[in-house]
């Protein structure tokens, strides 16, 4: 069967949900200018991207990109479109009434695409996942009080043909002159998605062993309940270097995983000093629904049995100076369903710059 072109498909419904997405982040970054001027409040844009090319491999989570805006270091939340619009929720969990507690916000878009080992088969391989890719944006709304830090966050996006996860794959893989992933006719349905989140992180650790030098251990716990995943999850994040900020880590692209500033309203970017750590961490997942691995929610497509336990181990170095915050790091993450053959393996590289 001879694929879609990207222009023949211009006119469909989900492009415009997806230019939606899309111009939602500068409508948020815009929204700025009606923030109150709050003395010490900050802001940070950040870049994800994640691929397992760094890994050697072309095949299941094959590539992962996501944009961050953030204002935090506020002591409440801003009374502004689209934040308000989710206070009615985020009042009846009770988030954010915490006394004292310093307040973030931040906005994301971003897009995930996986594939099977072998994306030279046209036909479905029966034996391995499905191709699938999601676009998406997250709200999030973040709280810390002391060594304590509260996220939840709304999801909604687009799994599918409409994701356009396809032809993002196709370009790229056009560009660098290598395999033309030839299954995705075999993909999963459109199906719009959302979801909500909610993490925990607790710094247990914070040993300062002089001249800058130092370590810490935070523990994070949290889940998320939703068409596209709903799981349960548990980690610790270990760092040693020299002048550690004083933040919650860094870790791979997931929910409530995008904020990493300080959230301190005793620091000023200037007051950043040149840092760089070593970061490991483990983590462990129970997954109860995978959209990616069990297959659309509301009709029939190719699936795969998912295992419902799931680990993964992370590895990297960060440096931070002034306004400027980097990472690198190696993912390991054990096998997600039951007849895969190899673990997943993948690089991450983040780069926030506070403004």
């Amino acid at each position: 069967m001879e694929q879609s072109s990207c222009p023949a498909r211009i006119l469909k419904p989900g492009l415009c949900a997806f230019l939606f997405i899309i111009l939602l982040m500068p409508l948020s970054a815009a929204a700025e200018s009606a923030l109150p001027d709050i003395s010490g409040s900050q802001r940070s844009f950040s870049f994800y991207m994640e691929n397992d090319v760094f890994a050697g491999q072309d095949s299941q989570y094959t590539n992962g990109l996501k944009l961050t805006w953030s204002r935090f270091g506020m002591d409440k939340y801003p009374d502004i479109y689209p934040y308000k619009l989710l206070y009615p929720v985020v009042n009846f969990v009770g988030f954010g009434k915490t006394p004292g507690s310093v307040k973030a916000i931040t906005f994301s878009i971003g897009q995930n695409i996986y594939t099977p080992d072998d994306i030279e088969d046209p036909d479905i391989v029966k034996d391995d996942r499905p191709y699938a890719g999601i676009t998406y944006f997250e709200i999030g709304f973040h709280q810390r009080n002391g060594r304590h830090m509260d996220t939840l966050e709304f999801y909604g996006g687009l799994v599918g043909p409409d994701s356009y996860a396809e032809e993002v794959q196709s370009s790229v893989h056009s560009l660098i002159n290598t395999k033309d992933p030839k299954g995705w006719d075999n993909q999963l349905n459109d199906e719009p998605v959302i979801g909500i989140i909610y993490e925990y992180k607790k710094r247990m650790l914070d040993s300062n062993l002089g001249n800058g030098f130092g370590h810490d251990l935070i523990f994070n716990t949290g889940g998320g309940i939703g068409n596209a995943q709903t799981y349960y999850s548990m980690g610790l994040l270990f760092r040693l270097g020299i002048n550690i900020p004083d933040d919650f880590g860094n870790y791979p692209i997931r929910p409530a995983s995008v904020f990493n500033a300080i959230l301190n309203e005793k620091t000023s970017p200037s007051e950043h000093n040149l840092g760089i750590h070593l970061f490991f961490s483990v983590n462990g997942n129970a997954v109860i629904r995978n959209i990616f691995l069990d297959g659309n929610s509301f009709s029939s497509s190719h699936s795969v049995t998912k295992k419902p336990l799931v680990s993964e181990l992370v590895g990297g170095i960060a440096f931070n100076a002034e306004r400027l915050k980097a990472s690198m790091a190696y993912v390991y993450q054990s096998k997600t369903f039951e007849t895969q053959k190899n673990a997943n393996q993948f690089g991450s590289i983040n780069i926030s710059f506070l403004y």
